[in-house]
Parts: C-alpha cells; sequence; structure tokens
C-alpha cells in the first residue's frame, strides 16, 4: 500500500503527526510500500527527523500563484500513484492536495475547515472528548484504517551535523552546568509573555544554580524582542542565538538542552518530541490543545486572567498582562527541578 501524508504546516502541527503516521505504519506492517508526506518547502528540514517517510514533496506556499511553481510541485505529487491519501491538515488548500493526488481513497475529518471534507472519500467523526491534536489524528487512523494498537512515539533521528552545529553554537555559553533553552517569542503576540517576565525568571535561575547555561532561541525576525531579553537580565548572561541557527541546528540545540522554558510554540513541540522537559507558559491558548505531548513529563503554567485562554491573537485586555497572575518563583522552582532532574 503507498500512502500520501497531507500535513503542510505548521511547525507544531507537523510534528503532531508523527505519532498517528507511527501507529500507521506500525499496523500496515508489510503491506506499508511506501509512505510519502506533503509539507511547506520551508518546513521540508523537519521531517529528516522522523526517517520512517521514504518521500517528501515539497508545496511551494510562498509561490503557491506561480504557475511554474504549482506545475513542478502537481508533477512530484503525482510521480507516485497512491493507494490512499490522509490529510491531517483539514484545510481548502490541504483538500485540494488530496484531490490532486488522485488517490482512490481520500480519508480526512468529517468537520474539517473550509469545506475540505467535500474533497474526501472517507470522512471521519472524531469522539469530541479528544481535544489535544496528537489524539485527534491517533483517531483519524484508527477510524480510517481500523487500527486498535499501542500508540508507540517515533523514534526522531537527529543528524550529527545537527548536533556538530549545536555543539558549535553552546560552546560559547558561559558556565558549566546544565543547558537551559528559552523562547520568548511565537506568532501570536498575545502568546508572548512579557520579557521582563522571562528575564525575571532567568535571574532567579542563575542565583539557584550559577553554573546553568542559557541560550535564547529565536528567528532573525525576532532579534529585536530577543535582544531586548537579554539586555534585562541582571544575574544571568544568556546567549542570543536568534537568527543564528538553521532549522536543524534548532533541533540539535533543543536535543542537546536539559529543559526549555517557553511560549506556546513550534520549538515547544519540537523539544517535546526529542524529549526534552518543556515549562510552558499558556495564556491566551489552551494546553489541553496544543500543549507539548507527554503526560507527567512536562510542567504548564497557566495563566489565571480571567480571559484566559482567549484565543484572540491581540490581547483583548488591554494593559493587562498574562503574567500577572504567576509567580515567578514558582516558575524558577520548575525549572531548577527539571535542570536537576528532581
Amino acid at each position: 500500500m503507498k500512502v500520501l501524508i497531507v500535513k503542510p504546516s505548521s511547525l507544531g502541527d507537523v510534528i503532531h503527526a508523527f505519532p498517528a503516521v507511527e501507529l500507521l505504519r506500525r499496523g500496515l506492517g508489510d503491506h506499508l510500500e511506501s509512505l510519502t508526506w506533503v509539507v511547506n518547502e520551508s518546513l521540508s528540514g523537519i521531517l529528516e527527523l522522523y526517517p520512517a517517510i521514504d518521500r517528501v514533496v515539497k508545496f511551494p506556499r510562498s509561490r503557491m500563484f506561480s504557475s511554474g511553481a504549482m506545475r513542478e510541485f502537481l508533477s512530484g505529487l503525482r510521480e507516485e500513484q497512491y493507494d490512499v491519501c490522509i490529510d491531517f491538515q483539514g484545510l481548502l488548500r490541504s483538500g485540494l492536495i488530496s484531490l490532486a493526488s488522485r488517490a482512490p481513497r481520500r480519508i480526512g475529518f468529517r468537520h474539517a475547515r473550509e469545506f475540505s471534507w467535500l474533497f474526501y472519500t472517507e470522512r471521519i467523526v472524531i469522539d469530541p472528548s479528544l481535544r489535544h491534536a496528537v489524539d485527534k489524528n491517533i483517531a483519524l487512523v484508527r477510524s480510517g484504517f481500523g487500527l486498535d494498537g499501542e500508540v508507540v512515539l517515533p523514534e526522531l533521528r537527529v543528524g550529527e551535523r545537527w548536533l556538530s552545529e549545536a555543539d558549535g553554537l553552546l560552546g560559547e555559553c558561559e558556565g558549566d552546568g546544565p543547558v537551559l533553552a528559552v523562547g520568548c517569542s511565537s506568532r501570536w503576540a498575545s502568546k508572548n509573555w512579557p520579557v521582563g517576565f522571562f528575564a525575571k525568571v532567568l535571574d532567579g535561575v542563575s542565583q539557584r544554580l550559577p553554573g546553568v547555561r542559557i541560550w535564547l532561541l529565536g528567528s532573525a525576525s525576532e532579534s529585536d524582542l530577543v535582544g531586548s531579553l537579554r539586555s534585562r537580565c541582571r544575574v544571568s548572561r544568556p546567549l542570543d542565538l536568534s537568527g543564528r541557527s538553521s532549522m536543524m541546528g534548532l533541533v540539535g540545540l533543543l536535543s542537546r538542552s536539559a529543559a526549555l522554558l517557553t511560549n506556546d510554540s513550534g520549538p515547544m513541540h519540537i523539544a517535546a518530541a526529542l524529549g526534552c522537559p518543556c515549562v510552558a507558559l499558556f495564556g491566551s491558548t489552551d494546553p489541553k490543545l496544543t500543549g507539548p505531548y507527554g503526560d507527567g513529563f512536562h510542567c504548564i503554567i497557566q495563566s489565571g486572567c480571567p480571559s484566559s485562554p482567549c484565543f484572540k491573537k491581540t490581547c483583548p485586555r488591554s494593559g493587562v498582562e498574562c503574567s500577572q497572575w504567576t509567580n515567578v518563583e514558582d516558575v524558577v522552582d520548575q525549572l531548577v527541578g527539571k535542570l536537576s532532574n528532581e
């Protein structure tokens, strides 16, 4: 059986599909001939983590209105004759990709958005009690293929060149203790807890663990925010790596880290998949839906704000920040515990 996976974006969502695809791979066993995955070209590198994928088809998201780019994409998509296509994305774009694949069986969520369900031959109704994206994806595979086996998280492969890049960057860190990764940014402004809060937490951790090595992640476009955080630290001396690592270098850095302090973000899901414990700050979004996956392994710090979770991209309570209801020392305690393996 040749299977096509359609999950183009985003970073965290792609990783959320890994356990379901692993269930499918194990459940089909020798009946599975190949696994192909359609992903946005900007995220294609992340699939190198999952060696079970036989072939990657890159969707030109930033060039989708270019006729040449789309012809090239469709040509690559149709190089294989798929027996079944699974759309984990559930948007108009992914529904059209499913249809374009020419797979005779096209499986997706019955309540998928933007009428994408119109393009499926099999529309799966998911138990409404299932809330986390990972659990919904698993349910889609179970129902679509009649699989009831145990869910086993896939073994991910971190390349030596990624680790080498990470080690080179971490060599600039001050200290000789455990490594703490910090992500103070995300795509929604409302997810970003104030840098002053982060700075107080990092100073508190450095006071408790003087040798801790701290590095700050972020893209080049987030360097101002990350730089602002670093300038507010009074005790800690975090290393600003915003814009300095490749996507796979980021994977290497997170795999070398003992813990991650983060907003709700894509790197949080990478860290969780790699087994790096997360202390995750949630305000505008709901950790039951998009929190780091893994029971008892991570720590969720949820805002006590009456509007949380508001699911707004900008704060609906002007001048009121999620961190107002959170004790800095509580976050420090959690991080020290993770870094000390307590």
